[in-house]
């Protein structure tokens, strides 16, 4: 009998890599619950040999009744059938993890939730590089909160695991991902570069003085599906969290000049400012350590060749997208504008 694997969210980029990747799999029954959102021209729902599912997670209590009406009409949790594994890339809020749990205790073997490094930000930090330890809360005002709120809820997400999670009963692994890049990036932001560097001549690279040679940990997209498919693959004994980047980290402006090279031999038109406007890193806790995921034997992809094979999409391939071209745009005249 096939193994069932359940993705939430995942209609782009990640997701669908991983969609991909998995329905050629034999011994993996597929399926996956989103919005439908379209990004790419992404056609998620014509890829063989998965199965979709509309689902929007704004009404938790109906999420969990569809993730039990689902189990239930596959049989999950009769004759010790349970979905092997769960991998949520759409969680942003700690009632939408519960609704999962809910759900799914007892019937699930591996619950992947898909976190940040951005929920260091709102952590106590004692070193660089950052290690999976360092994620303990530091206190913040009410309008810190909202400032960070994406890594303040994320962190509410990895709480309510570490903390309500009744052992036995759902197993999980946290992946914390820095910025992602790869071909079909769905936030706009490498795009949005590529394009700014394509003007450098006329609008100059924004870099804060202080911190200019400052170090940004990336990751691969595929790196990430491949960590998906370690973990489905070999599913921890205890829960765990990990960190997951590149081996080598980058500055801003040598990643500006990496894409500039593939653009023009130009030399990068750089203005000092005290308060840049730039689309990298998105976080400020600075780089995070990989090392307990790399003693897994995991392999992750030369930074290098994973920003020539990024660059290489948005210079070509990204040009026949209308939609997104036109957001990217939109994305990098509210930079300049700021």
């Amino acid at each position: 009998m096939k193994k069932l694997i359940l993705v939430l969210g995942g209609s782009t980029f990640m997701g669908k890599e991983l969609i991909q990747d998995l329905s050629q799999n034999e011994s993996y029954e597929v399926h996956y619950i989103n919005r439908g959102k379209n990004y790419w021209n992404n056609a998620v729902n014509q890829i063989k040999n998965v199965y979709y599912t509309y689902g929007n997670r704004e009404d938790t209590n109906d999420f969990t009744t569809l993730l039990r009406y689902l189990s239930k009409k596959l049989n999950v949790g009769i004759n010790g059938r349970n979905w092997e594994a769960v991998i949520d890339f759409s969680a942003f809020y700690s009632n939408q993890v519960k609704s999962v749990y809910a759900a799914l205790r007892g019937l699930c073997n591996l619950y992947i939730f898909i976190s940040t490094d951005s929920i260091y930000d709102v952590c106590k930090i004692k070193q660089i590089p950052i290690t999976e330890d360092q994620d303990q809360r530091k206190e913040l005002t009410e309008s810190q909160k909202k400032g960070e709120s994406y890594g303040h809820n994320k962190l509410k997400c990895e709480e309510f695991l570490q903390n309500y999670v009744i052992e036995g009963s759902f197993r999980y692994v946290i992946l914390r991902l820095p910025d992602v890049i790869g071909p079909y990036d769905d936030s706009g932001r490498f795009f949005a570069l590529i394009k700014w560097i394509q003007q450098n001549d006329k609008h100059p690279i924004q870099v804060d003085q202080a911190v200019q040679s400052e170090q940004i940990s990336l990751v691969y997209s595929t790196d990430v599906v491949n960590c998906i498919k370690y973990f489905i693959q070999n599913i921890p004994l205890q829960n765990q969290i990990y960190n997951v980047c590149f081996d080598e980290t980058i500055s801003y402006i040598e990643l500006a000049q990496v894409i500039l090279d593939k653009i023009s031999q130009k030399q990068l038109n750089i203005k000092h400012v005290v308060e840049a406007s730039k689309f990298y890193p998105s976080v400020d806790c600075g780089v995070i350590n990989n090392q307990k995921i790399k003693e897994l034997g995991i392999q992750f992809t030369p930074l290098m060749t994973a920003l020539e094979k990024t660059i290489d999409f948005f210079l070509k391939e990204a040009l026949n997208y209308e939609a997104e071209n036109k957001a990217a745009l939109e994305k990098l005249n509210r930079k300049l504008t700021a």
